[in-house]
């Protein structure tokens, strides 16, 4: 009889001490949560430590899972969402955890792994980033058939434009011409994407609608400076007027006026150049702390995002590297000099 009871009492214990650590890991992952909307990253590091040693199930994974997105480091990361699929391959965190893992190896140029990995997970079922990526990984690796369907999976929110690009990329790339001018005068109409801009005007061009082409040019400079289709385009005016005056001399083709800060030519500070705009918005706001001016410029490449956490325009190369000296011996951050574009 005792020893029943005795089995009773530890019960009830064992069930008040789960109790009491689920509310301390709920507390946790609350204030955690807290302390990343207020940049307070390495408070909220510690309590997301705290909380995957002593929590369970999903959430401890949702602790892991907001660990390493605060990680610099991609290896880190990625030890910490192998992590997250070891403590329960099936659940949403588990599928959360295998897109990053993949959108790293996407990173790095190892489509194949990102496409495995994203269809063995089963993820776009329940996310439209792992469809844009699916879809992303398959056209790097030509099998347009294949992106199709996943990137026309993507109906709404931020990423719908990206997959709508994608699509009218591959009618390209299949040379259907004439869907891929279709789709990209959509998003032009949109003023949403400088690069679907710069390719309608492109079509445009081809067609033989030099006017409309070099109207929608001289647009994309005037609304989307900073950034590679609006440099392109520049030279796209240039070249468009020199063959408009065929026997004029160089300095009298002119550039399209874009007003300052300088567009195309001189240079800037760069601190870090990011796949993951939460990791620029990071370094952006850590910096912002001392540079007020710190800006995060966001780029197409390869289909994908990049964003360069970056600092002022200077004329002349020696300008800039005067102030990135300066920020060196004040701070002891490292800046390299970038041209512009």
């Amino acid at each position: 009889m005792r020893n029943s009871q005795f089995s009773i009492t530890i019960m009830v214990w064992i069930a008040i001490l789960i109790a009491a650590l689920s509310a301390a890991g709920g507390a946790g992952l609350r204030d955690a949560r807290k302390d990343i909307a207020d940049l307070r990253y390495r408070e909220a590091e510690e309590k997301l430590t705290a909380v995957a040693r002593l929590a369970e199930g999903e959430e401890r994974q949702e602790a892991l899972f907001l660990l390493a997105s605060l990680k610099q480091s991609a290896t880190e990361a990625e030890l910490i969402y192998q992590e997250i699929i070891n403590v329960g391959a099936r659940s949403t965190w588990a599928k959360k955890a295998s897109l990053e893992i993949a959108k790293i190896r996407y990173a790095v140029g190892n489509y194949d792994e990102a496409l495995r990995i994203i269809k063995d997970s089963f993820a776009c079922d329940v996310s439209d980033e792992a469809c844009l990526f699916y879809g992303l990984s398959a056209m790097m690796l030509e099998r347009y058939e294949e992106a199709r369907q996943p990137l026309d999976r993507v109906k709404r929110g931020k990423l719908r434009p990206w997959a709508y690009l994608s699509l009218a990329e591959i009618e390209m790339a299949v040379d259907n011409r004439e869907e891929a001018c279709r789709r990209y005068r959509a998003m032009a109409n949109t003023m949403i994407n400088p690069t679907a801009l710069y390719r309608h005007a492109e079509c445009l061009e081809k067609n033989g609608d030099m006017e409309s082409a070099k109207d929608e040019f001289l647009e994309l400079v005037r609304n989307f400076r900073n950034t590679p289709e609006a440099i392109l385009a520049t030279e796209k005016l240039q070249i468009l007027q020199k063959a408009e005056l065929p026997d004029a001399p160089e300095e009298s083709v002119t550039e399209p006026e874009m007003g300052a800060p300088p567009y195309t030519e001189g240079f800037t500070l760069q601190f870090g150049s990011f796949h993951d705009r939460y990791n620029a918005i990071k370094l952006a706001a850590k910096l912002k702390r001392i540079f007020p001016g710190v800006r995060i410029d966001s780029d197409l490449v390869g289909s994908r995002e990049v964003h360069r956490v970056r600092l002022g325009y200077f004329r002349t190369r020696e300008e800039a590297q005067l102030k990135a000296e300066a920020i060196s011996r004040e701070t002891g951050d490292e800046c390299v000099i970038m041209n512009l574009p």
